[in-house]
């Protein structure tokens, strides 16, 4: 669940003999759900959107809204519960749904409609932030800014395998998951806020990396399969500098938007643009994030395309450079 805090928050190629270079700039973002409602927490596929979106007349309660590319919108959660968006992989969504005083991981089927339960991951604890990607399931678990342990789990779906990737016990800290990708996961920690940095985790070879310290808040972060992470970075205070960076993954940071004064975002969400045969001279990550105003609060979802350029194959016959 989305909390107020004293800071808003709010390879493969290679073995191929293709290393990624990459594109200058982004592209400027777009408008993708802006109306009169608060509307964040975005998350997409190839066919579908997910978001959360405020009641009318009730800026901070929140539904989980879904929409097929070119159809209409339709509400997620269970009548009688709020909810908050999380991540889609294929028809497949995972999402936060309260209850009274109880917060769980649901999964929604897009395509059937059916709500339903992961296996082994809700207790009596507080389970929100979630997206998902093939076997895994990313998730936190505890209230942030409380006496109780919080922490960021990795889970897989099929052996059951259950990971810590972080964890903190402290009442001035928070613990937010990020995304699942591929074979990388993100979040961020604040120990204590306003202190925030972002991590990257590689599952398969199961070490944590820090994004570049720039001495500013990180926050929001979401990661492609490849290991390009993007997040947010920040004074202490939202709309404060605010900018849209990326780290790729041998560390090369780069400012993708500079948010104007004023103006910030809370989680992100990176989506692989699929091309068509032959291969594309650029392969596209299309970003999501909820760009807010600070003052008054307000929220709507942007998103931008950030290239990566591919090198030239080389000619038939070329013989492989030595080293």
């Amino acid at each position: 669940m989305r909390e107020k805090t004293v800071v808003r928050l709010l390879v493969l190629l290679a073995g191929a003999g293709l290393v990624a270079v990459a594109v200058a700039a982004a592209s400027a973002p777009v408008p993708v759900k802006a109306t009169t409602r608060n509307e964040n927490t975005p998350s997409a596929s190839a066919e579908y959107l997910a978001w959360s979106k405020s009641r009318r007349g009730k800026p901070t309660t929140f539904d989980v809204y879904a929409q097929p590319t070119g159809g209409a919108p339709f509400k997620v959660n269970a009548p009688g519960t709020v909810g908050w968006a999380g991540g889609i992989d294929g028809t497949r969504l995972a999402y936060q749904q309260v209850w009274k005083k109880n917060s769980d991981i649901r999964f929604f089927d897009l395509l059937a409609r059916r709500r339903s339960s992961p296996s082994g991951v809700n207790t009596k604890r507080w389970e929100w932030r979630a997206t998902i990607s093939g076997d895994w399931l990313l998730f936190g678990r505890g209230r942030i800014f409380n006496r109780a342990l919080q922490q960021v789990i990795l889970r897989n779906l099929v052996t059951h395998e259950q990971r810590v990737l972080d964890s903190i016990h402290n009442k001035n800290g928070m613990l937010q998951a990020g995304q699942v990708n591929g074979n990388f996961a993100v979040w961020m920690k604040c120990n204590p806020s306003p202190s925030c940095s972002v991590y990257r985790y590689d599952i398969t070879a199961r070490t944590t990396t820090p994004m570049p310290s720039s001495g500013k808040v990180q926050y929001g972060p979401s990661v492609t399969p490849i290991g390009t992470t993007y997040y947010g970075r920040s004074g202490p205070s939202c709309g404060a500098s605010a900018e849209l960076v990326k780290t790729t993954i041998d560390g090369a940071t780069e400012v993708l938007y500079t948010l104007p004064a004023g103006k910030d975002f809370f989680s992100s969400f990176a989506l692989a643009v699929p091309s068509k045969p032959p291969p594309p001279p650029v392969t596209i990550t299309r970003v999501y994030f909820d760009l807010a105003t600070c003052h008054p609060d307000r929220e709507d979802i942007y998103s931008l395309d950030d290239g990566t350029r591919l090198p030239p194959s080389p000619p038939p016959g070329a013989q492989p450079a030595r080293p």
